[in-house]
């Protein structure tokens, strides 16, 4: 099956909701509708943190680098992590032109180590919910499950 990743832009309260709704059924439904979440595999803060350093064109740094992440208790499969506001307003500044050579970087590294075009769609996903957490004035979570 796989790790699964969800992308989506909430607020404090809205993010948790979402990571609980396993646990609520009926609260599952309402709140992914409300926030409407991309869905992918394979991803994780590593993957995210590494393109971050990819876009600032610098080595991937464990003390810069890194995803906030949100305490769900113990007992859970699941994780969430909020992307700092430095790397929404970066991802909603990488422009077409940059694009390609950014993909290609990511694409490459071991953890991904896939073909650029199949990173287009998650880039252009991350671009979009950046742009949005901006003028919503809210913030992009990444949510992950086994």
């Amino acid at each position: 099956m796989g790790i699964l990743s969800d992308f989506f832009v909430a607020s404090p309260e809205e993010a948790l909701r979402y990571a609980n709704r396993i646990e609520e059924p009926d609260e599952g439904d309402e709140i992914e509708e409300l926030l409407e979440p991309v869905q992918y595999k394979r991803f994780t803060d590593i993957e995210i943190t590494t393109l971050w350093a990819i876009m600032e064109g610098v080595e991937w740094d464990v003390d810069r680098h890194m995803l906030e992440y949100v305490e769900l208790g113990e007992d859970n499969d699941a994780w969430l992590n909020r992307f700092p506001d430095e790397l929404t307003t970066l991802l909603t500044q990488v422009d077409s032109a940059s694009l390609a050579p950014v993909l290609e970087r990511w694409a490459n590294t071991e953890e991904l180590a896939c073909e650029p075009t199949e990173l287009h769609p998650v880039m252009e996903d991350l671009r979009r919910l950046a742009a949005e957490a901006l003028a919503r004035n809210k913030s992009l979570y990444l949510w992950g499950c086994l």
